[in-house]
């Protein structure tokens, strides 16, 4: 019996272990790219590159492909003191701003004024900076003109004529070239007409130089403003600006 069993057992294994017969027990053969090929003597040969296919990858459903030579996101470092309230978070790509050249700064330019208080007929103020009318000469706010009772306030008079010129407009003052900040006495101009020359012309002003001089030699001959004989008619500006 045990003769039989032991057989049984030799002609399994050898019907199983046949040659040419792969077994359960055998392993996977080796692939190699299609560039590749083995030889009779198990060696790996390359084939040239003209005869290799091609290697391409496709990516997973839903996944983008990384763009080449990308940077690293910056972190922008809040450097703001512990006393005084962040900004606003930055957002998108920052940018370095080029400094003016020289070229640039070296030009003229106008800087246009808002809500002037006018201070006297050659004085104009906003915020705290007081701006002096350029080539003229203006009465003082308190000043008075003529003589005993027949003097009558011409500062005021003219402090109200260049505020009925101006009507709350924007002024347009002249900054000179290579100057960071308007110059003192300054230029300036509502609406394209220069308000010195406004006031000389109306006789509210006297040129303090060699500019203005036929609108000053026009309003002498008319006796307007500062030229006239007496109080020139304009009670309701004077009544106006009082306080």
């Amino acid at each position: 019996m045990l003769v039989v069993l032991g057989a049984a057992s030799f002609a399994g294994v050898y019907y199983f272990a046949a040659p040419g017969e792969p077994t359960a027990f055998e392993p996977a053969p080796l692939l190699l790219p299609s560039s590749q090929t083995t030889t009779e003597t198990g060696s790996i040969e390359t084939a040239p590159p003209d005869v290799a296919e091609a290697v391409t990858f496709e990516l997973r459903p839903g996944t983008e492909a990384m763009p080449q030579n990308t940077e690293p996101a910056k972190i922008v470092r809040d450097v703001t003191p512990d006393n005084m309230t962040a900004g606003p978070k930055v957002t998108g790509t920052l940018a370095r701003v080029a400094s003016p050249t020289a070229a640039e700064s070296a030009k003229a330019r106008t800087e246009r004024i808002f809500n002037a208080i006018v201070i006297s007929a050659g004085v104009l103020k906003v915020r705290d900076r007081e701006i002096r009318l350029a080539g003229i000469a203006t009465p003082e706010f308190e000043e008075r003109c003529g003589e005993g009772s027949a003097a009558w306030p011409c500062g005021r008079m003219a402090r109200a004529a260049l505020q009925r010129f101006i009507r709350g407009r924007a002024i347009d003052c002249e900054v000179p070239a290579g100057a960071d900040t308007l110059p003192d006495p300054a230029t300036c101009a509502v609406a394209t007409e220069n308000v010195s020359e406004w006031l000389v012309a109306q006789g509210w002003a006297k040129r303090g130089g060699d500019s203005f001089e036929e609108a000053e030699k026009s309003a002498r001959e008319a006796k307007l403003g500062l030229w006239s004989e007496g109080r020139p008619d304009q009670t309701s500006d004077v009544a106006s600006t009082r306080g």
